[in-house]
């Protein structure tokens, strides 16, 4: 997971918020922990209530669609909000904890877990999976794959899993030989140095092959603390946000159709109005029931 949501994304001709001229950053706060980190892409996001309701409506329009087809009587099974919330709650601290800039920030946690995060802060263990009614199983994989060929999320609505990445193209990205960033990446590594670990930038010490080896767990915990440590003493995160709050407006002013269409099919999905297409063109595909990985991200 962690080498996944860390090697981010590479710039494209065809996302105008990846020009190569380095967008002005504003002031510069002092962050020392994930919660004081805001950026203007927040505001285009659902918090947790916002997807806890989504979902549900997810589900609604899936049973509608079984009963539909003739599944009278059973339907996917309903998800209770109390059994979404941790689950939904770990994956929205993600988008601040988790950055293709800065690697993983959690101060408060990496003496505990290291870089295992979400181990400490109680991710609640299975997933509710896409199911459907045992008799019905074609049905409701069809049904499935019809909702999520208009569902802007790609299927991560129903993971909790929302984020910045499933926005128009992709959500904004980044240079990634930002001046600003390679900078701070210079202060950060140089500050590991001086405690004994040799990393080029915070991404890397994560991702380091050797946390696959039995045996390393110390080494891992210390590489981590020494990396907080270095974040916080450099700053590091202060500027990564300020640098990506500025490539965020860049991505917002010119995705601001985009994002108001997007933002209508999340509201479509939400009041139940949205136009799920027939399932027939899906029903051939059906073989298996889908889960949660099976679903497009």
């Amino acid at each position: 997971m962690v080498g996944v949501l860390l090697s981010g994304c590479t710039p494209t001709a065809d996302n105008p918020s990846t020009a190569s001229s380095e967008p002005p950053i504003g002031p510069v706060s002092t962050i020392t922990s994930p919660d004081q980190i805001v950026r203007p892409i927040d505001a285009y996001l659902p918090g947790e209530q916002q997807i806890i309701g989504l979902t549900l409506a997810y589900y609604g329009l899936a049973n509608d669609c079984l009963r539909a087809h003739g599944a009278e009587g059973v339907a996917v099974p309903f998800v209770n909000p109390a059994d979404m919330t941790g689950n939904v709650h770990v994956h929205v601290l993600q988008r601040a904890i988790e950055s293709t800039l800065y690697g993983i920030f959690d101060p408060d946690e990496v003496a505990l877990s290291g870089y295992d995060w979400k181990e400490s802060v109680g991710l609640p263990a299975g997933s509710t999976g896409l199911l459907g009614p045992p008799d019905h199983m074609d049905i409701a994989n069809a049904c499935w794959q019809a909702i999520w060929s208009v569902d802007p999320s790609a299927g991560a609505l129903v993971m909790g899993t929302l984020n910045e990445h499933q926005m128009p193209d992709g959500g904004p990205v980044i240079n990634p030989q930002d001046s600003r960033m390679l900078a701070a990446y210079e202060q950060w590594s140089a500050c590991m140095k001086e405690k004994g670990f040799v990393y080029s930038d915070p991404r890397s010490a994560p991702l380091d092959p050797q946390w696959k080896n039995p045996g390393t767990e110390a080494a891992l915990a210390a590489t981590a603390v020494a990396d907080m440590d270095c974040k916080v003493s450099t700053n590091l995160v202060g500027v990564a946000v300020a640098v990506q709050s500025a490539y965020d407006q860049v991505y917002i002013d010119t995705h601001r159709d985009a994002l108001a269409a997007w933002q209508g099919q999340l509201d479509s999905i939400m009041n139940g109005t949205s136009a799920v297409p027939d399932i027939g063109s899906f029903l051939a595909q059906a073989t298996q029931a889908p889960s949660p990985s099976d679903s497009p991200s």
